[in-house]
């Protein structure tokens, strides 16, 4: 039976998945590639089977299960997930957030007020910079490395990094979750072996992407060797499980 599996187009995601489309993979699967809103709706809409949707979505959709062992997740910086602001970070007043993103909007709704005492107006908007900052004091971003160089009026404010220093914590940005009743042994050994493969291909993903991307190798590689981890341990179910905390706290999801 086909396994219906649902990725983020991210960089991010490449070392899970690029196994898929290689002469390598031995599993009959379909891929789909969507940002992490529309794939949270896909999984309801039992369109997918499983997804390395946001970490958020699972929170809120109890009939989804978690895939042990896997996950995209920085403990610091993370250099893709950023809010952009035009006014010193204490002074924002409206915040755009990127309609892609679940978790990375809560999690700069968070961060606003544990770190910066604010609770700023939020609205939804497509993910242009150049738009966002026209009609609000800020705007997250999530996904998109080539955003650096900004005017210098521009604040940018690392969204890993601000939970490193609130929580001393890695942050799980998004996990292999699947249907309840859809899981089974070949979807779990499925996307182990992509994981497998990815780490032992590491170079060749980081080259192939940084030429598609139109971004340089240095940068591609740096970003997935050095920033972006895939494990899912007990430290980072640590960082998972306080982020849930907190959106709990924060009114975010239902208890």
């Amino acid at each position: 039976m086909t396994i219906r599996i649902g990725s983020v187009p991210y960089l991010n995601a490449k070392p899970l998945v690029d196994w898929f489309h290689s002469p390598e993979c031995d599993c009959d699967v379909e891929i789909i590639y969507e940002v992490p809103s529309k794939l949270a709706q896909f999984l309801r809409d039992k369109r997918i089977d499983v997804a390395n949707v946001s970490i958020f979505e699972g929170f809120q959709n109890s009939d989804l299960t978690l895939i042990p062992g896997i996950s995209i997740s920085a403990f610091g910086a993370v250099k893709s997930v950023r809010l952009f602001s035009k006014v010193p970070i204490d002074n924002i007043r409206t915040v755009a957030l990127d309609t892609s993103s679940l978790t990375s909007a809560a999690l700069t709704k968070i961060l606003l007020k544990e770190s910066f005492q604010i609770t700023p107006e939020y609205h939804q908007a497509a993910p242009n910079i150049e738009d966002m900052l026209k009609h609000y004091d800020a705007g997250l971003i999530i996904g998109d490395l080539r955003l650096f160089d900004l005017p210098e009026c521009v604040t940018v404010y690392d969204l890993g990094l601000g939970w490193k220093e609130l929580t001393g914590l890695p942050f799980v940005y998004a996990a292999w979750q699947a249907r309840a009743g859809s899981v089974s042994r070949e979807m779990i050994r499925a996307l182990n072996a992509a994981k497998e493969w990815g780490a032992e291909h590491i170079d060749e993903i980081s080259l192939q992407w940084a030429d598609t991307l139109h971004l340089s190798l240095p940068r591609c590689s740096d970003y997935l060797v050095n920033v972006m981890n895939y494990d899912l341990t007990p430290f980072q179910l640590e960082g998972m499980n306080t982020f849930r905390t907190k959106c709990i706290e924060h009114g975010l999801v239902d208890k």
